[in-house]
Formats: C-alpha cells, structure tokens, sequence
C-alpha cells in the first residue's frame, strides 16, 4: 500500500493533467474528479466542499458549487457528497471570483 503523501500527490498530478486537458479541448469536459481530488487542488478540508454545495443550494446557483456546472450525481436520489463527480477545470476556473469565506 502507498503511503498516504504519495497518494495526494498522485492524486494533484492526476488532477492537473484533467485540467490542462479540458482547456486544450476548448473548455469542454473530458473528466471529472472527487471530492477530496478537488479539496486537495484547493487547499481545503473535503468539508469546506460539503459547505460550499450547501452555499451554492442556499444561493440560488449565485455563489458556492452549483449542481450541473461544478459538479453532478451519479444517482439522483443520493446525498452524499462523496458520491458526487466534480469537474476540476470549472471549479477552479470560478474558485476565486464565487467562492467567498473559504
């Protein structure tokens, strides 16, 4: 098994080349990440994610993760936000202008 600081920084690379891929495919989305991938690229703790969809609901889709452009449910029905897939590319790209407080 891999010790945990070689599996986040596999996990950052992994993610970084998810990045540079959708931008060289004209901002279409070609693969999205998990919750902590995206925590990781953040610098936060995988709550602050948790609160930032609970701010993106509350907001109306003005602030915070919005459910279509940051990220989608594999299964409607469930509410667990570790099951959810995030696109990296959209959520870092709109990380510094709508996510306040974090």
């Amino acid at each position: 098994m891999l010790p945990k600081e070689i599996i986040d920084v596999l996990r950052n690379i992994d993610t970084s080349l998810q990045i540079i891929a959708n931008v060289k495919s004209s901002n279409l989305t070609t693969a999205f990440i998990n919750k902590k991938a995206v925590a990781a690229r953040l610098g936060v703790a995988p709550v602050t994610i948790d609160k930032l969809i609970f701010q993106g609901v509350t907001s109306g889709g003005k602030s915070g993760l919005v459910e279509g452009r940051h990220y989608c449910r594999l299964d409607p029905a469930d509410s667990n936000t570790s099951n959810f897939l995030f696109d990296g590319a959209k959520v870092l790209q709109d990380a510094w202008t709508s996510f306040t407080g974090y």
